[in-house]
């Protein structure tokens, strides 16, 4: 008889818990913004990150101590973490469809232009620096990809440091920024689209950093080999991840904004349409 490459997943509160805390945490929140205590928020975050490092403590027990993370069990975390980053651009590209459309067709509230007439983020300084910060760290990740899968454990460790130091700069630097701004998220539609974009990609540099410290501390454990590594190579991606996410973040919300560039749909048709028929006056 062929044995079955894939393995009963025993019984876990884990996800049903995780859901609860992530709901309350929800709620909560929502009854913050209407003058409820944050104590409540604070518990229900806490207890949900308890019930997501369980979760994760098993996952790990079961794949390191008991492989039963076979290769077919593997390709299927792979396509399923596929589809994780696929939701994840999802989220973004609803925040960013509210920004372009507000943008784009600027109403007559904030005088029909954008930027508003009010005091925007500048796209040098910080932002840039924070640039050269992510985009700088696509190296060491690789090279620490590279060192795993050749079984050299301290230059792993090493390059993930660094990457890791990177990203604690670039979450120092936005809450420096955050603090220096002249302008809150109350105040009109940029600030609520800047502090939406900018902020929900904080929270995906500091969920990728713990990633890439937990990826970091099973290297040293020694949970890693040169075949089996799904932690760091997930870890890996989804830097990358928001690697690609901040660029179009600094590209749109920063320079274009700042720079203050005025187009729509209709101008972008005309100009091709023109390119169009200039192209066929020269042949």
């Amino acid at each position: 008889m062929k044995r079955c490459p894939f393995h009963r997943v025993d019984h876990s509160p884990w996800p049903l818990l995780t859901a609860w805390g992530l709901g309350l945490a929800a709620i909560s929140f929502a009854q913050f913004l209407h003058g409820d205590s944050f104590y409540w928020v604070m518990a229900s975050l806490c207890g949900t990150i308890l019930c997501i490092y369980w979760w994760f403590v098993d996952i790990v027990t079961e794949a390191t101590f008991l492989g039963k993370h076979t290769i077919r069990v593997q390709r299927g975390i792979r396509i399923g973490f596929c589809f994780f980053l696929l939701s994840e651009s999802m989220f973004f590209i609803s925040f960013f469809w509210a920004f372009f459309h507000s943008a784009l067709s600027p109403s007559h509230v904030i005088g029909c232009y954008w930027p508003p007439e009010m005091m925007t983020m500048k796209c040098m300084g910080i932002p840039l620096a924070n640039t050269g910060l992510l985009v700088g760290t696509v190296y060491p990740c690789n090279v620490a990809q590279k060192a795993i899968k050749s079984a050299q454990l301290r230059p792993l460790l090493f390059w993930l440091g660094v990457v890791m130091v990177m990203g604690a700069c670039f979450v120092g630097l936005q809450l420096w920024e955050y603090y220096t701004a002249k302008f809150t998220i109350a105040d009109g539609i940029y600030g609520s689209c800047f502090f939406a974009l900018t902020g929900l990609h904080g929270m995906h540099v500091i969920g990728g950093l713990l990633f890439l410290f937990v990826a970091w501390n099973r290297a040293r454990l020694g949970h890693f080999s040169s075949q089996r590594h799904l932690n760091l190579t997930f870890a890996v991606w989804y830097w990358h991840f928001v690697d690609g996410i901040w660029i179009a973040v600094y590209a749109f919300v920063y320079i274009w904004t700042a720079w203050g560039w005025q187009w729509s749909f209709t101008d972008i048709f005309s100009n091709l349409e023109w390119l169009s028929s200039s192209f066929k006056g020269l042949v």
